[in-house]
């Protein structure tokens, strides 16, 4: 008799276990609290799109739709798509709710999986998780710098270090025209010397050769970015250089980088990528994109818009031994000594329940160490504790686990005293 096939997660994906969840949480909670704090919105876009929207806006030869969408029909033959990427549900969703009537600018985050069907690395998942800013409805430099900083502010938040914007301009489509024809000269004169799938893009997307990761594609498009800055209008040259004023002003840490296209078609002037370290390992990139709303049936609606990768980024706090919070898993663990203690307990938790604490407890079995320990692994703000004195004297023994004091409460105080510890502590009731 054979034993039958292990089943195991289809390669290229992951499980995220519990003690990997506190870095998650961390990320997230951070995201919301900079970026709302700022005048950002969630926006919770589908899991999959008509596939002829990502043709539209990735673009039809970028590696993206040509290699690595997970494409399928449904039972009425439609072609639908797995995201590989956050804006362009989000530039969907803006024209087909009427989302430029908003005050202006309009400022969207989402948090989410992408899917791409591409060879899985390290930080590189076909299934990844991404979180996203799009800025609708702004043109000016400031804006940029404006994302730019709130970017800086947020990973300085979470504890990374030596973060370094890239930055580029690749200027208006008309200028973007003239740098690909100055390109396909130049990249033809060396075409024996890059990949073979930088050869079909000299034909198809110039720009994207540059985009490439292979070593000998790269030495190529060091000498080949200066066709980019070289083919520029003036009104693209002094747009960027307000930016990088701006920048100057913010004391924000960046680097001029000519070669830098990113790898998608809708980008216009202002692209960047935020890496961290001496070797630049990128966790996240964005861009502006002027023309895309138009493109996609909207209004004429200039855009700049971020997406950052979490597992990458994680992948850099572990690298730099970030000390990340501990993630609370209940609000109050409940220590139980005895049956008459057990029966009490039930209502007390009952009522904290119902003003939106979680709570915990080990039913009363154990002792009060063994009990308080269990607590300590679920990194509980506070304890209460209810023994037979307690039964009999109307009251409970409410622990701080922060800085070990305690103090007894009355039963007809306990919630008044608890929602005043957790505003001391600034911890908010759901």
């Amino acid at each position: 008799m054979t034993d039958k096939k292990k089943i195991q997660a289809p390669r290229g994906l992951k499980d995220v276990l519990p003690d990997e969840q506190k870095y998650w949480f961390w990320l997230e909670k951070n995201f919301y609290n900079v970026f709302e704090a700022v005048g950002f919105s969630r926006i919770i876009i589908p899991t999959f799109e008509s596939t002829d929207l990502f043709k539209r806006s990735v673009g039809e030869f970028t590696d993206i739709v040509s290699k690595e969408m997970y494409t399928f029909k449904d039972k009425s033959g439609n072609s639908l798509t797995l995201r590989p990427e956050g804006t362009a549900g989000v530039v969907r969703a803006y024209i087909e709710h009427g989302m430029h009537v908003l005050p202006k600018p309009v400022k969207l985050s989402y948090w989410g999986p992408m899917f791409r069907y591409d060879r899985p690395q390290a930080g590189r998942f076909r299934e990844f998780w991404q979180f996203g800013l799009e800025v609708l409805d702004d043109d000016t430099p400031l804006g940029d710098a404006r994302l730019l900083q709130s970017l800086y502010k947020y990973y300085a938040n979470i504890g990374l270090k030596d973060v370094i914007i890239k930055i580029n301009s690749i200027g208006t489509v008309k200028s973007r025209i003239k740098m690909m024809s100055s390109l396909t000269k130049f990249l033809t004169k060396h075409k024996k010397d890059i990949c073979a799938d930088c050869k079909l893009r000299i034909k198809n997307n110039p720009l994207r050769i540059l985009d490439c990761k292979q070593s000998q594609c790269k030495n190529i498009t060091q000498e080949a970015s200066a066709v980019l800055i070289d083919n520029l209008d003036d009104l693209s040259k002094k747009r960027f250089t307000k930016v990088l004023e701006y920048l100057d002003e913010m004391q924000i840490n960046y680097e001029l980088d000519y070669s830098l296209v990113r790898g998608l078609d809708y980008y216009t002037h202002t692209v960047f990528e935020v890496v961290v370290g001496n070797k630049g390992v990128s966790i996240g990139g964005g861009g502006r994109y002027d023309d895309l709303v138009k493109q996609l049936g909207g209004p004429v609606t200039p855009c700049i818009g971020y997406a950052g990768g979490v597992e990458r980024t994680i992948d850099a706090l572990k690298q730099q031994s970030v000390t990340i919070p501990e993630t609370a898993k209940a609000d109050i663990f409940v220590v139980q000594l005895g049956i008459r203690a057990k029966d009490k307990s039930a209502k007390i938790i009952s009522d904290l329940e119902e003003i939106g604490l979680d709570l915990a407890s080990a039913m009363g079995q154990g002792s009060i160490q063994s009990q308080l320990k269990q607590a300590n692994k679920l990194n509980v703000p506070f304890v209460i504790i209810i023994g037979d004195q307690e039964v009999r004297d109307g009251s409970i023994i409410l622990r701080d686990m922060t800085d070990r004091s305690q103090e007894t409460v009355l039963d007809r105080n306990i919630i008044k005293m608890i929602t005043k510890k957790f505003e001391e502590k600034s911890i908010r009731i759901t």
